[in-house]
C-alpha cells in the first residue's frame, strides 16, 4: 500500500506526527496500539509489515473477550516511526485529537509471512504486548470493498471475559489520556523514533511469537528461549529450513523478562490450579494441608499505578464478579502493598461459623445492586485465601508453594478475609477434624509445587468427608431403560422427632448395582401400599409405587438444601440393624414449630432470596396451569446454577429457538436433578397440562401408540425446563400436511400401526444431517464412561480435528451444489444441516448421507471414519450417518447440553469455522449477547430447501433415488 495516502492527508509543518519513510522488515515483527481521541474515541492497531505499520482502526477497541467480535477498518500504511507517537494533533489537521500508545510489543504469525497472509485475508496472530497477548484472529469480510475486518482473542489463557480497553494508562509514558491531552506541546522528535530506539521494550526473553508461530506450523514444540526464528536464520543454517529447535523446548512465555529489579508484568486473569480427588486422607512429608472451604472460588487482583488502582474478582470460569461480593472488594482495596493477586474462597457461614454452600448461592446470583446490598446484610461473607501469586513486583506463579506461603503469612489481612492455615505433614489429624465439625473436606498441597493456571494437578488432591445417614424408603419410582424391570430411585424419608410424621429428604438412584435393585425390589414389593407413607405427598418427577416405610438404609451425601432435601444422595447400602421408627430428623434440620399467639418471626431464609420472592424466575411468565417448583435446586454445580436458571434462558430465548421445534415431535431427556444426577429420555407423555400440545405416534419400540409432546409456544416450552428438560431433542420431520394432491401424497395419521407412520409426513424429513464426532482423548487416554455413554472429552486437538472433517464435508456438499447449515454441538463435535424439500423418505435420506460420509472416508481414511463400532473410532473423526432415522434426534440449535460448562449448541457460519473459534465459549450467559450482535443465523433454513435426485446423480448413486419416495409432483 505505501505511505503515499498517509502523506498526502497530513501537513507535517502543523503536526508532531512523523513524515518516515520505508523501512526493512525486522526478524521480530512489532505492534503498536494507539488509543486515538478524534472526533470519535477509537483504537489503532497497527502491524509492522513490508516495511511499514498496516493499520486499523478499531471502534469499540481490542478486547481479551473471545466472545466480543471487533470491526476493525483498514485505513492508510503508517511509517515504522509512527510506533512510538504518542501526543496531540493539533486542531485543523487530519486526526486531529489526542494519541496514547496503548499497547505495543512483538508479534508472530501462525499462518507463516504475514504479508502473504494479510492478502489472503485471514491472520492468526500471537500477541506478546504488555496488555495485548496470546492467541488473535483477524479475518476479512466482504463489506466495504474488503475494508471491514473482524478481530477476536482466541480462548486461551489469556482470555478474559468482560474486558473493557478503556481507562487504562500509557505504555510508553505511564499517563492517562487526560494528561495527555492537557500536554499542548507534546511532539515527536526524531531522538525517540529510531527502528530499534529506547522507547521500544526489548522482546520478552524465551518470547519469540514468530519462532512459536513457525514451530505450531510445523506441528512441532515453540522454540527454547533465545532460539532464532525462521525470518532470522542461525548462521550455517540452511535458510530454507528455519530455526533450529530444541526438543523439549518450553512453551511460550507472554511474559516480558525482567531486567535487574525491574518489576513483573501484572498478570492478566487467568483461571485458577485445581485438584485431583482422591478417596481417602494421608500423613506424607513435604504435603501442606489445609480446610477445604465449601464457598465460591475466586482471584483476586489489586492492581495499583500511582494513586489509581483497579480492583477485579474473578470466579473460577473467569467470570466478573466485583458486584455480587463488594465487601470482598472493599477488603482488598485496604490491602497494604503496592499490587497484588490472591486465590481464596469466598464463603458465607452460617450461625455456628460453618460454610454453608447454600447460604453462597443467595449471593451468587443476585445482580441488582439494591438486591446484593440487603443480601450482604443478612449473609455476610468472608474471602479465605490461601495462595499469593503476585506481590512485591514479583510473579510468584512459578515459585514453590512453600516460598508463596511464607509471602502470604507476611501480608496483614484486612478485615472481611481470612488467611488459611495449613498443617505441615498430618493430613490425617486435620481430615479428623473437618469430620468432626461438619466440614467438607481437606486439601493436600506438595509444598514444592508451582501453580498451574488453569490445570488439574495432581501435586494439588482434594479429599472430601463422606457424609452419611440412614433414611427410611418410603417408595419407589419407575424404571426407565435397563431399569425398566426393577426401578428408578429409592424415595426417602426421615422421622419428624416430635410428631413422628415421615418427612420426605430427597430420592437417590445412585450407587445402586444390578444386585441392589433386583435384591430391593423383592423386598420392597410385599410393603407395596396405594397410601402415601409421608406426611406430604412428594414431588418424584416420576411415577412412584408407595411402600410401608419398614427398610432402612444407608445414603452419602453432600449437604442439605434449604428445603431440607439432601443434595447428591448415593446409596450405600442397607441397615437391618437400624428400627425404622429410631431415623429421625438431626436437630437442624427439624421444621420450626408454630407456638401459637403472635406469629413467631420468620427464620433467617437461607433459600436464594429471589426464588423466595416469586413464584416463577424474574421476568417470566407463570405457567397456565400448575406453577414451577424447586426453582433454586442446582443445575450445573460447578457454576452454581440453578433450575430457576434453565427456566431464564429458555424464557429469553423462546422467539428465536421456538421456530425450529414447532410442529416437530419432542424426545424428552430430562435431568430433575441436574447435570450430574440421573437423566433419562421420556418419550410416552401421559399427564401432559392441557395447554402442551400432544400426538399420538405409533412407536417401534413398543408395538403400541405413544403420546409425544410438540413444542409450539412458549408456555410449553418453559414447561418442558421445568420438567427439567435441560436440552430440547426435536425430529427431522414434521407433522404438518406436505402441500399437493398427489395420489401418493403423505398422510397425517401417525398411530395405529407401523405402516400408518410409514406412509405419513413424519416419515418424510426436511434435513439431512451429519453429526461431526471427534474421538480424539487427552494425552491418549481412552474413553470415560458417563451416563452410559462412551464420550470423548473436549480437547483443542479433538475439536480442530472436527473442524478440518466439517470443512471437507462442506467442500464436499458445495461439490454437489448443496447449501448445509452448521452449529456446534455444544460439546467437542459439529453438526451439518441440508435443508430439503419435503419429498424424500428417511431411507433415501440416509443413503445419500451414507453415499457423502464413505466418500470422504475413503478420501482422508487416515482421519475420518463411519464405523459404529467405538473401538475402530478412536484417534479418528467420526462422521455419523445414522442420525437420518425417522425418530433419532440430536441436541437442538440453541439447546443447553449437559455439561460443566452449560454450553449451548449454538449456530455458525462457516467463514466462522475457517477463521477458528473455541466452541465452549458459548454458554448460558454468552450466548445471547452473540445473538444480540450475529442474529438468528438459522433463520431462513427453511426458505431454503433442496432437491436431491440430481446430487444423487453427481454422486454417483441414482438407483437409490427411484424407489420408495414420496410423491414427486408434491412441491
Amino acid at each position: 500500500m505505501g505511505l503515499e495516502d498517509y502523506r498526502r492527508k497530513r501537513r507535517f509543518t502543523d503536526t508532531p506526527e512523523p513524515q518516515g519513510a520505508p523501512g526493512a522488515q525486522s526478524a521480530h515483527p512489532r505492534f503498536v496500539v494507539q488509543e486515538h481521541h478524534a472526533r470519535n474515541v477509537h483504537w489503532d492497531l497497527r502491524l509492522e509489515m513490508e516495511g511499514v505499520l498496516r493499520s486499523w482502526a478499531i471502534p469499540k477497541g481490542p478486547s481479551l473477550d473471545p466472545a466480543d467480535k471487533r470491526l476493525a477498518v483498514l485505513v492508510e500504511d503508517h511509517p515504522i516511526e509512527y510506533g512510538d507517537f504518542e501526543g496531540v494533533i493539533p486542531p485543523g489537521n487530519y486526526g486531529a485529537g489526542t494519541v496514547m500508545l496503548w499497547d505495543r510489543g512483538s508479534y508472530g504469525c501462525v499462518e507463516g509471512d504475514p504479508a502473504e497472509a494479510f492478502r489472503s485475508g485471514k491472520l492468526t496472530l500471537l500477541f506478546a504486548g504488555e496488555k495485548l497477548r496470546g492467541e488473535f484472529h483477524f479475518v476479512r469480510t466482504k463489506r466495504n470493498n474488503g475494508r471491514d475486518w473482524l478481530l477476536f482473542k482466541g480462548n486461551d489463557q489469556f482470555a478474559t471475559p468482560g474486558y473493557d480497553p478503556s481507562g487504562t494508562r500509557s505504555v510508553k509514558s505511564g499517563r492517562l489520556i487526560e494528561a495527555i491531552r492537557a500536554d499542548q506541546d507534546a511532539r515527536w522528535t526524531p531522538s525517540a523514533a529510531p527502528r530499534a530506539a529506547s522507547g521500544h521494550r526489548a522482546d520478552p526473553a524465551g518470547s519469540d511469537p514468530q519462532a512459536t508461530a513457525a514451530a505450531r506450523r510445523k506441528g512441532g514444540p515453540p522454540p527454547a528461549p533465545g532460539a532464532t526464528s525462521a525470518a532470522e536464520p542461525r548462521a550455517g543454517a540452511d535458510p530454507r529450513g528455519g530455526a533450529q529447535r530444541r526438543k523439549g523446548a518450553p512453551a511460550l512465555n507472554m511474559a516480558p523478562a525482567r531486567k535487574g529489579g525491574a518489576r513483573d508484568p501484572f498478570p492478566v486473569p487467568f483461571r485458577p490450579m485445581l485438584a485431583q480427588a482422591a478417596d481417602r486422607p494421608f500423613d506424607r512429608a513435604g504435603w501442606l494441608f489445609e480446610i477445604k472451604w465449601d464457598g465460591v472460588r475466586a482471584l483476586g487482583f489489586v492492581r495499583r499505578l500511582g494513586a489509581s488502582q483497579e480492583i477485579a474478582l474473578y470466579s473460577r470460569t473467569l467470570n466478573r464478579i466485583n458486584a455480587q461480593f463488594p465487601e470482598v472488594v472493599e477488603s482488598l482495596a485496604h490491602l497494604d502493598g503496592d499490587g497484588a493477586v490472591l486465590d481464596g474462597e469466598i464463603i458465607a457461614p452460617d450461625e455456628r461459623g460453618k460454610p454453608s454452600f447454600a447460604r453462597m448461592q443467595e449471593r451468587f446470583h443476585l445482580e441488582q445492586a439494591s438486591e446484593v446490598r440487603e443480601a450482604a446484610e443478612r449473609i455476610p461473607v468472608v474471602y479465605a485465601v490461601f495462595d499469593c501469586l503476585y506481590w512485591g513486583g514479583r510473579d510468584l506463579r512459578a515459585r514453590p508453594l512453600a516460598e508463596r506461603r511464607r509471602r502470604l503469612e507476611e501480608l496483614a489481612l484486612p478485615a472481611g478475609m481470612l488467611r488459611s492455615d495449613t498443617l505441615e505433614g498430618e493430613g490425617l489429624t486435620l481430615f479428623e477434624a473437618a469430620r468432626q465439625q461438619g466440614l467438607e473436606g481437606i486439601i493436600a498441597k506438595k509444598a514444592a509445587s508451582p501453580y498451574r493456571p488453569g490445570s488439574r494437578s495432581a501435586d494439588w488432591v482434594k479429599i472430601k468427608v463422606r457424609r452419611t445417614l440412614e433414611a427410611v424408603v418410603g417408595g419407589i419410582t419407575r424404571g426407565k431403560g435397563y431399569r425398566k424391570g426393577t426401578f428408578g430411585a429409592l424415595v426417602l424419608g426421615q422421622h419428624d422427632p416430635r410428631t413422628r410424621a415421615l418427612v420426605h429428604i430427597g430420592q437417590t438412584g445412585g450407587g445402586l448395582k444390578d444386585a441392589d435393585l433386583r435384591l430391593l425390589r423383592e423386598r420392597l414389593d410385599p410393603l407395596i401400599t396405594e397410601i402415601s407413607p409421608f406426611a406430604e405427598v412428594p414431588d418424584t418427577l416420576q411415577p412412584a409405587n408407595w411402600v410401608r416405610p419398614e427398610v432402612v438404609v444407608e445414603v452419602e451425601y453432600g449437604e442439605r438444601t434449604p428445603d431440607g432435601k439432601l443434595r447428591a444422595p448415593v446409596f450405600l447400602g442397607v441397615r437391618d440393624d437400624v428400627p425404622a421408627e429410631d431415623v429421625v430428623l438431626p436437630p437442624d434440620a427439624v421444621p420450626q414449630a408454630d407456638h401459637g399467639g403472635a406469629p413467631a418471626a420468620p427464620p433467617v431464609p437461607l433459600a436464594p432470596a429471589a426464588v423466595q420472592k416469586r413464584a416463577a424466575p424474574a421476568n417470566v411468565p407463570p405457567l397456565p396451569e400448575g406453577s414451577y417448583s424447586n426453582l433454586d435446586k442446582i443445575f450445573f454445580p460447578e457454576l452454581g446454577l440453578t433450575k430457576g436458571d434453565v427456566i431464564a434462558y429458555y424464557h429469553t430465548m423462546a422467539p428465536v429457538l421456538l421456530p425450529h421445534l414447532k410442529d416437530r415431535p419432542l424426545t424428552l431427556r430430562r435431568w430433575p436433578n441436574g447435570i450430574h444426577g440421573e437423566d433419562f429420555f421420556h418419550k410416552d407423555i401421559l399427564d401432559a397440562p392441557r395447554f402442551v400440545r400432544t400426538v399420538r405416534i405409533w412407536s417401534d419400540q413398543g408395538d403400541r401408540d405413544i403420546r409425544m409432546v410438540v413444542c409450539d409456544d412458549e408456555a410449553t416450552l418453559l414447561w418442558l425446563a421445568q420438567m427439567g428438560c435441560i436440552e430440547m431433542h426435536a425430529w427431522f420431520s414434521r407433522i404438518t400436511p406436505i402441500p399437493g394432491r398427489g395420489r401418493n401424497r403423505p398422510g397425517t395419521t401417525f398411530d395405529a400401526s407401523e405402516a400408518a407412520i410409514e406412509a405419513s409426513a413424519l416419515n418424510v424429513p426436511d434435513f439431512v444431517v451429519f453429526d461431526i464426532d471427534p474421538f480424539l482423548f487427552p494425552e491418549g487416554t481412552g474413553p470415560t464412561r458417563r451416563h452410559g455413554e462412551l464420550d470423548p472429552d473436549y480437547t483443542r486437538r479433538g475439536f480442530e480435528a472436527a473442524r478440518q472433517a466439517a470443512l471437507w464435508l462442506h467442500e464436499a456438499l458445495e461439490g454437489l451444489g448443496l447449501r448445509a447449515y452448521l452449529k456446534t454441538s455444544g460439546k467437542t463435535g459439529l453438526h451439518a444441516f441440508v435443508p430439503i424439500a419435503r419429498r424424500y423418505t428417511f431411507a433415501q435420506t440416509h443413503a445419500f448421507a451414507k453415499t457423502v460420509a464413505t466418500w470422504l472416508e475413503q478420501q482422508h481414511p487416515e482421519a475420518l471414519t463411519t464405523a459404529w463400532a467405538v473401538p475402530q473410532r478412536v484417534g479418528k473423526v467420526f462422521l455419523d450417518y445414522n442420525q437420518n432415522v425417522r425418530g433419532k434426534t440430536l441436541a437442538g440449535v440453541y439447546s443447553l447440553r449437559p455439561v460443566p460448562q452449560a454450553t449451548v449448541s449454538v449456530p455458525v457460519t462457516w467463514e466462522e469455522l475457517r477463521a477458528g473459534f473455541d466452541p465452549l465459549e458459548w454458554t448460558i450467559t454468552t450466548v445471547v449477547g452473540r445473538l444480540e450482535r450475529a442474529g438468528d443465523l438459522w433463520a431462513d433454513v427453511a426458505k431454503h430447501a433442496q432437491r436431491l435426485e440430481p446430487r444423487a446423480k453427481k454422486a454417483g448413486r441414482r438407483e437409490a433415488w427411484t424407489t420408495g419416495r414420496a410423491d414427486p409432483s408434491e412441491e
